[in-house]
């Protein structure tokens, strides 16, 4: 028989002993999980999207365990399903990631995390131990999604598609503080117009104004800061459109999920994904020539900015989310975003431009509509607006 290099029990506190090392089982779940996650990251993403995948992963389990000279009285077997319970669910997030309401998962230190739920953030006990379990914990969830961290690379956005999610993972050094984690939650099932006035998102004057605009070609820009319910009521908007209107979608991460026929949805290609890299300009460019009605995209950050405003201006519908601190706000953000994608035109032109193809603007505030501005020309230098909704005017 070999040499015990390490013996677990479940539940015994770590300790030396002749013949090895005892330690908690989830420990040792750990323990393992970070060996692969750091030398063998190509077993975890192929078993995350197939099962072959799962069986040759499992297969360099077992590797590690015999060259290790690994035990767990539980069973071989049984250390083998806690360790894919482990590297394809999410732990202590994972009752959170189920919840259906609950739309930001955020942890930004071991034992520190909180969670957006209806718009409000709220504080949750989760605890990880200490600052390298919740490390390995990280690289894991960003590892699995094809994401990549080292101590070059220590942030990582990635997607979670089978479950919808968006997830910023960073390590240090970059995090003085250790690492951190957020995860966007999108729903499996959207809300309807009737859900969200239920939550109070809408109200009965809101809910109308957006019913009513979904039948015509009006373009919308819905802004606010993170978490308001931008991308929420969006993805609601675009399910709402007329049956047969043909709807390009794109993004840079997923997050939009449209259950709405006849809608391609498509993603950037980041440069180090293999091939030539592919932006969101690119996508709006193409996407006009593809004879489609309604050109969305899910969140304006950049340079395309530009390429969304002139596409406003061809005569199709265009829809996007902005951050913004308000209605009238929105078009000077959109503006400045642009101006790193110009080329000859002046800022007024393309705030000229701006106003002429974008009708409307929706601000969101904590999950909630809080006004509606109809875009009426331009004047003096500045859009003209008609607030057609606002929160408690009625």
């Amino acid at each position: 028989m070999p040499l015990v290099k390490s013996l677990y029990e479940p539940h015994v506190k770590e300790k030396n002993i002749s013949e090895g090392i005892t330690m908690p089982i989830e420990k040792l779940v750990m323990l393992l999980a970070g060996k692969i996650i750091s030398e063998n990251p190509g077993y975890v993403i192929k078993a995350y999207a197939d099962d072959s995948g799962k069986e040759n992963l499992k297969k360099k389990i077992i590797e590690i365990l015999d060259a290790g000279s690994y035990y767990y009285t539980g069973g071989r077997q049984d250390l083998i399903n806690r360790i894919f319970n482990f590297m394809f669910g999410y732990g202590g997030l994972q009752k959170y990631i189920d919840d259906e309401d609950v739309s930001d998962i955020d942890g930004t230190a071991f034992n520190e995390f909180s969670i957006t739920k209806n718009g409000e953030r709220i504080p949750v006990d989760i605890n990880f131990g200490d600052k390298k379990t919740f490390d390995a914990y990280c690289r894991m969830v960003a590892v699995r999604s094809g994401g990549f961290l080292n101590e070059d690379d220590t942030h990582c956005r990635t997607t979670d598609l089978k479950r919808k999610l968006r997830i910023n993972v960073s390590i240090s050094p970059r995090n003085v503080s250790g690492p951190a984690i957020s995860i966007r939650k999108h729903r499996e099932k959207a809300y309807t117009y009737s859900d969200l006035e239920k939550l109070g998102m809408l109200d009965m004057a809101s809910k109308t104004i957006l019913e009513s605009v979904a039948g015509t070609n009006k373009s919308i820009l819905f802004c606010g800061k993170g978490a308001a319910g931008k991308t929420t009521i969006l993805r609601t908007f675009i399910n709402s459109l007329p049956k047969l209107e043909r709807v390009l979608v794109v993004e840079s991460d997923a997050e939009i999920y449209p259950d709405k026929k006849f809608t391609i949805e498509q993603k950037t290609k980041k440069p180090g994904e293999g091939g030539q890299p592919v932006d969101l300009e690119m996508l709006i460019r193409d996407g006009l020539t593809m004879s489609l009605d309604t050109y969305c995209i899910g969140e304006l950050v950049g340079p395309e900015a530009y390429s969304f405003i002139k596409a406003s201006c061809t005569g199709h519908r265009m829809l996007g989310t902005i951050h913004s601190s308000g209605a009238e706000e929105a078009l000077d953000r959109l503006v400045s975003l642009a101006s790193g994608g110009m080329s000859n035109d002046s800022v007024e032109r393309v705030m000229v431009s701006a106003a002429a193809g974008i009708n409307m603007i929706v601000y969101l505030k904590k999950f909630k509509v809080m006004s509606i501005c109809e875009i009426t020309g331009f004047n003096a230098g500045k859009p003209k607006y008609t607030i057609l909704y606002e929160r408690g005017a009625q």
